[in-house]
């Protein structure tokens, strides 16, 4: 991915998912830095495996270019690749002397010396993932040197269908890892959401995406893809090729919009299910859910948050993440009103730590009827109750109602909006992702109204409030 500012991407409360490159070189794992000689008749699937240390000195001879940087404002990383190809047989190589880059073309076979090993990864990407690459030896420049030209590998093909049916997100993510920097064609793939910018500061061509079945983003990294009329979510796509790529989340990078083939009959249903399939993990992977109710909308209007019925209930919310680049949702899409929504499922964190927040990613919402009613909350007596994951978690994304809160610390815009409320002895987090209550510390609410959710940057579950009524009764 190209290297641009982390907060044009960071996004959900905010920070959590992500596109292009931000700053920093994500070298902050320690260690000795010194280079050894670099070992000689290395493939690129040597560099690819975890038993060679990141910073290992490397010099790759006979690998083949598949794929160039040359489109929109920032360019000249490349792509190179065993001619044998197949799993881990690709690598991204980053920094490289443009000069040299511009003296090459897809297909070149070239040498590469002065290199190093990277395993890179901004500091605010604490899910443990990398992309493994190429740059310059500490100390020097890279060298590319063309000695030949040939046909540009075949593309390994990935089924998306057969990656979507597998039964987590690790489980999915295993399989994309074997193709990071691997030219791939994959196959039965269906797009899953709008084609917009994946950059909050920038319309650019070269930054645009949609989200595909078996949770990968296809971005325009190397290539205009098209427009938004011509690249519809819900189409399913006989192939897409392009190159496998990390950051944040698994990309694949077309070289071309050609790379993108319709027309295809082979990919996953987006199966009809209801909020209680997807949070009691009876459905995964692209789903629609439809007939259900608008709770409330992100305070940037874009995401939102729906429940099975107006009346609350138990695992029968769900948050749903159209991103924060999206077009603001039509004034229509108010609460209460009725609507279609799909999207991904995807268990969200932004570490290894903790519980998640069940969402639709990449989702879309579709408007069938105007408020006939504004939802009602559930009450629920003892927030204590709802900081344990056995009785919290099913109200993940629930309208509740708890009496007797006070304010104990109002939303920090310095800490992403995060505050602090109080009920009883039980303290609680809140956060502004809906609405920053005006109201000063030591206030006492006899109810406040809003969303539960799980706060994946602390780990705990939170509160979103709505609204806050009347005077109560508070320690």
């Amino acid at each position: 991915m190209k290297r641009v500012s982390v907060l044009a991407y960071l996004s959900l409360s905010l920070l959590a998912t992500a596109a292009c490159r931000g700053g920093g070189n994500g070298d902050d794992d320690g260690g000795d830095d010194t280079p050894d000689a670099p070992a000689t008749g290395l493939r690129v699937q040597d560099v690819q495996n975890d038993s060679m240390p990141k910073g290992t000195p490397v010099a790759l001879t006979g690998v083949i270019v598949t794929a160039i940087d040359a489109f929109g404002a920032r360019t000249g990383d490349l792509w190179v690749q065993d001619p044998a190809g197949g799993e881990f047989s690709g690598v991204k190589v980053f920094g490289a002397p443009l000069d040299q880059v511009a003296n090459l073309a897809p297909g070149d076979i070239v040498t590469i010396t002065n290199a190093e090993k990277d395993e890179f990864a901004l500091t605010s990407d604490t899910s443990g993932r990398t992309v493994t690459e190429l740059k310059g030896a500490a100390g020097g420049k890279m060298s590319i040197t063309k000695t030949g030209s040939g046909p540009i590998p075949t593309p390994s093909t990935v089924d998306a269908a057969a990656i979507e049916a597998l039964p987590s997100d690790a489980a999915r993510d295993v399989e994309w890892e074997k193709w990071e920097g691997v030219l791939i064609k994959v196959i039965n793939v269906r797009q899953t959401s709008e084609y917009r910018p994946f950059s909050m500061m920038s319309m650019a061509e070269d930054q645009q995406e949609f989200r595909a079945s078996g949770g990968i983003s296809v971005q325009s990294v190397i290539a205009n893809l098209g427009t938004p009329a011509e690249r519809v979510s819900g189409t399913c796509y006989e192939s897409i090729t392009g190159i496998g790529d990390y950051f944040f989340r698994y990309l694949l990078l077309p070289r071309a919009a050609s790379d993108l083939v319709g027309g295809g009959t082979g990919c996953a249903l987006q199966q009809s299910v209801t909020i209680v399939d997807v949070q009691t993990g009876v459905a995964t992977g692209s789903v629609t859910i439809p007939n259900v109710f608008v709770v409330a909308r992100s305070f940037n209007k874009k995401n939102l948050w729906v429940s099975q019925n107006l009346n609350a209930a138990p695992n029968e919310g769900i948050f749903v993440f159209r991103g924060n680049n999206a077009a603001d949702l039509d004034a229509m899409i108010a609460p209460g009103a009725k609507v279609d929504v799909a999207g991904f499922v995807t268990e969200n964190n932004n570490d290894q730590t903790g519980d998640t927040l069940t969402q639709l990613a990449g989702g879309s919402v579709t408007f069938k009827a105007a408020p006939a009613g504004l939802p009602v909350p559930a009450t629920v007596a003892n927030v204590a109750d709802l900081l344990v994951a056995a009785t919290g978690e099913p109200y993940e994304s629930v309208l509740v109602t708890l009496a007797n809160v006070k304010i104990t610390k109002v939303p920090d815009p310095a800490n992403f909006g995060m505050g602090e409320m109080q009920q009883g002895a039980t303290k609680f987090l809140t956060d502004d992702d809906t609405l920053r209550l005006p109201d000063a510390v030591n206030t006492c609410f006899a109810s406040v109204t809003g969303i539960w959710t799980y706060q994946v940057f602390e780990n705990v579950y939170a509160f979103l409030p709505l609204s806050g009524t009347g005077t109560g009764t508070c320690q």
